[in-house]
């Protein structure tokens, strides 16, 4: 076997920048069971302890029990009637946002951008709409950024409106519908592809009882009834494919039914009224989620009559639901959503109660929902957004308080969690194709990452997937940091790898390590692979039998060899390929 130098590349200050390949696991929702050879990391692992949680996208951590909720303010001038605010990436930079309506005075639609775990700074996207119930965010266009939808009082000439990113988020307003039908309001909002051709379409509730959509026909929208004549108010709206049958659906709450409106297909398509629940007397909020993990999408529902009713329903299939009472003394409920709050693996639902002037949280354990009323300010709750907004992966709660006479504010309610004292987890046997050096290790953090807490990272190796190197202890983590592999890896090259964290929480058990990702970096070329490169650019390569090539960096190849390279390289950024490796020369 030839001597591998250590590869790096001379910088005009003397020093020395490492040149080398990764391995990366940036994501868990997999789960267990992959314990066998991978090429790459993916999303799966091989196992863990219960204590572990794996299935928030992008994110490790430690599983943990609800404790209660702590408040921050985001605004104080938001407040009064209006439904759900929304929690969403819209800026597309990895941070979810808040999109929030006010309809209390003065009129507006607000973004506002999330600078890093929880800290808010208020953008305007329509200073003056008048009587602005609904917002949805979504990609409309396809090209690449959100876009926004609102519905309002046709007294602002913007019954359905849309506001088009144009890009660095700066919107356009194009009026969809300035009045869909006399002096009654547009209500609820929701976007999806309706008639299947591959846009986003949109359909909007009536307040006076009607419901409508909105075709996408790409050069402008086409308004098409489904029905104006529900004999009851109608509020929210929801699209999904409620019967698997391939087309989407509606879903619409009304004060006096819960309907789903079927999509019978056609160009364009029709729809037919099936009703879900005749007794409602003063239904109002609607959310969707698989609460029963059996693959459908059920629904649940807020009914401010009488003592105030939480309603279930598990969907059955064929458009059959069962209906379960959730809670039948809520008082006043308006704003519904799911979401795992543990998060344990199942759907639980918060709920605004006006009335009781709370937030209640129903903790989801094998379907027997326990109500939980944590410790904060009383307010006239409102509208309820769902979301994680410190990144530290799980849901928090967002929500307007006040009444259409009286402003409470906007605010969010971090998440805190019991976590349990410490869990683990054991990657699958990654096979990197050849022997290599392995060099070093970086346990990555949530940019939000909290104190007190610690990942301890284990590595085992084998050149042969026989004999195997004992769990070998890389180094302690309490934040983003990379630590060098220890001996024998500084010595011995393998093929085979496999990693294992141990996860701590804070002492005061309220903490837990979010890790981002697990990298390992390596020599990039293979065992019978050399690469050197002097201060002075010389050049050289000997890597066996394998095709070697050196790129400039605008895609220009000016070398070309087979096995041996030898050159003398000008100041500036190469591309080398060896074999099938790639790597970038920096040399200045």
């Amino acid at each position: 076997m030839k001597s591998i130098f250590k590869i790096a590349i001379a910088v005009g200050f003397g020093g020395f920048l490492p040149l080398y390949s990764q391995v990366m696991q940036t994501d868990w929702t997999g789960g267990p069971g992959v314990c066998g050879t991978v090429s790459s990391f993916g999303s799966t692992f091989c196992s863990s302890s219960p204590s572990v949680f794996y299935l928030f996208p992008g994110y490790l951590r430690l599983a943990g029990v609800y404790r209660d909720l702590r408040e921050h303010l985001v605004d104080i001038t938001i407040g009064g009637w209006d439904n759900d605010p929304d929690i969403v990436d819209l800026n597309l930079d990895g941070a979810n946002d808040l999109l929030v309506s006010d309809e209390s005075g003065p009129n507006v639609v607000y973004w506002y951008r999330n600078s890093g775990c929880g800290n808010f700074t208020r953008y305007t996207i329509d200073p003056n709409i008048a009587s602005v119930d609904e917002v949805v965010a979504v990609d409309y266009q396809n090209d690449g950024d959100m876009d926004v939808f609102a519905v309002s009082h046709p007294s602002s000439g913007k019954d359905v409106v849309l506001y088009r990113n144009d890009g660095g988020m700066s919107f356009s307003t194009v009026v969809i519908d300035p009045n869909m039908g006399g002096s009654s309001e547009a209500e609820g909002i929701d976007a999806g592809d309706l008639d299947n051709d591959g846009d986003v379409d949109i359909a909007v509730s009536w307040l006076a009882g009607g419901l409508w959509w909105y075709e996408n026909t790409g050069s402008g929208w086409n308004k098409r009834m489904i029905s104006n004549s529900l004999g009851c108010s109608a509020w929210d709206v929801l699209i999904w494919d409620f019967d698997n049958d391939g087309r989407k659906d509606i879903a619409l709450s009304t004060t006096c039914r819960l309907y789903i409106f079927r999509n019978n297909g056609g160009t364009p398509p029709t729809f037919t009224a099936v009703v879900i629940d005749n007794t409602l007397s003063n239904g109002y909020g609607l959310a969707m989620g698989d609460i029963n993990g059996d693959g459908r999408m059920d629904l649940v529902l807020t009914d401010r009559g009488g003592s105030g009713y939480v309603y279930l329903y598990i969907n059955n299939g064929g458009l059959s639901f069962t209906k379960q009472v959730i809670d039948n003394n809520a008082n006043i409920p308006m704003g519904v959503q799911v979401a795992d709050f543990e998060p344990d693996g199942d759907l639980d639902i918060v709920v605004a109660s006006q009335g009781n002037r709370t937030i209640y949280v129903y903790i989801n354990s094998g379907m027997t929902f326990t109500r939980i009323t944590p410790s904060i300010t009383p307010r006239n709750y409102f509208g309820v957004g769902i979301g994680d907004l410190d990144g530290d992966a799980d849901p928090d709660i967002l929500v307007r308080a006040g009444t259409n006479s009286g402003k409470e504010g906007l605010w969010w309610y971090e998440t805190i969690l019991s976590y349990y004292p410490t869990g683990w987890i054991e990657s699958s046997i990654y096979d990197a194709g050849v022997q290599r050096r392995w060099l070093s290790a970086t346990v990555a953090f949530s940019s939000c990452a909290m104190s007190g807490v610690l990942v301890k990272l284990y590595v085992r190796a084998s050149k042969d997937l026989i004999t195997w190197t004992p769990w070998i202890f890389v180094g302690n983590y309490t934040s983003s940091s990379s630590l060098p592999l220890p001996s024998p890896f500084d010595a011995v090259n393998y093929r085979y790898l496999q990693y294992r964290l141990e996860l701590y929480r804070s002492s005061d058990s309220t903490k837990t390590p979010i890790v981002d990702f697990v990298r390992f970096d390596y020599d990039p070329l293979g065992e019978d692979d050399e690469l050197f490169i002097s201060e002075n650019g010389n050049l050289k390569i000997s890597a066996g039998n394998k095709d070697i090539a050196v790129y400039t960096v605008d895609g220009r190849l000016i070398l070309k060899a087979k096995g041996e390279l030898s050159a003398t390289l000008k100041k500036g950024v190469y591309k080398v390929l060896i074999g099938k490796e790639k790597r970038t020369i920096i040399i200045r």
